[in-house]
């Protein structure tokens, strides 16, 4: 197996339940997590977004860093900066999927770019429960009505094995792959207004533990 692998970003800005990462960092010596700014996914109905990119990169970097796992940012097409990537540059690259169907047409070329290259890589599963191809009549057939879909769906879910733990192994190292990246404050709107929001409203993984262990306590 390679000794340095990527880890990929797209919208996993999580240390647990990250079995991309986990495998990573569990299998090679060297980690880098990679994200790409893809500026033509962000226009000026999308400033807002643009904050909350920022900040979710930037307390993810301060978390990865925690494990010798530098956070780099690149700006430009995904598909044209993986392809970059050769056999020679002796690096296996790892994601998490997501099921949108343009980025898994995306995805396909940057899969088919890397076998070209024959460059090392796997994809796990991403934010969904079961992969949708798992849930289908006992013909084989995807449903069409959403009721019977979603007893079998939940079935399917409740009757597997608990959820894998997916650990993050701590890096000797911190180490940079690539030239050029950016910060994450690069990626902040232009104009300041966004300001205000770092009154209302708290991004990172911690965070967001705190608000749903609250709306559970809360329902209970």
């Amino acid at each position: 197996m390679k000794k340095n692998a990527i880890f990929w970003i797209r919208e996993d800005f999580r240390i647990e339940h990250n079995p991309a990462l986990s495998f990573a960092s569990q299998n090679h010596d060297n980690v880098v997590a990679l994200f790409i700014y893809n500026k033509t996914d962000f226009d000026k109905k999308r400033e807002a977004q643009k904050w909350w990119l920022y900040k979710s990169l930037e307390e993810f970097k301060s978390e990865l860093f925690k494990y010798k796992i530098n956070l780099q940012i690149l700006e430009g097409d995904e598909l044209d900066i993986l392809s970059k990537i050769k056999k020679k540059d002796n690096i296996s690259v790892y994601w998490n999927k997501i099921y949108e169907p343009d980025v898994i047409a995306k995805g396909k070329k940057i899969r088919d770019a890397f076998l070209k290259n024959e460059v090392e890589f796997k994809y796990f599963k991403g934010n969904i429960l079961n992969e949708f191809q798992e849930v289908t009549k006992s013909d084989g057939t995807p449903f069409k009505v959403f009721s019977p879909f979603w007893r079998n769906a939940e079935e399917k879910y409740l009757s597997l094995p608990p959820s894998k733990n997916y650990v993050v192994k701590k890096k000797i190292k911190l180490i940079s792959f690539f030239k050029n990246s950016i910060e994450p404050k690069n990626i902040l709107p232009k104009k300041n207004w966004y300001k205000k929001f770092e009154k209302y409203w708290k991004v990172s993984e911690n965070d967001s533990k705190k608000v749903l262990n609250n709306l559970i306590e809360k329902k209970n």
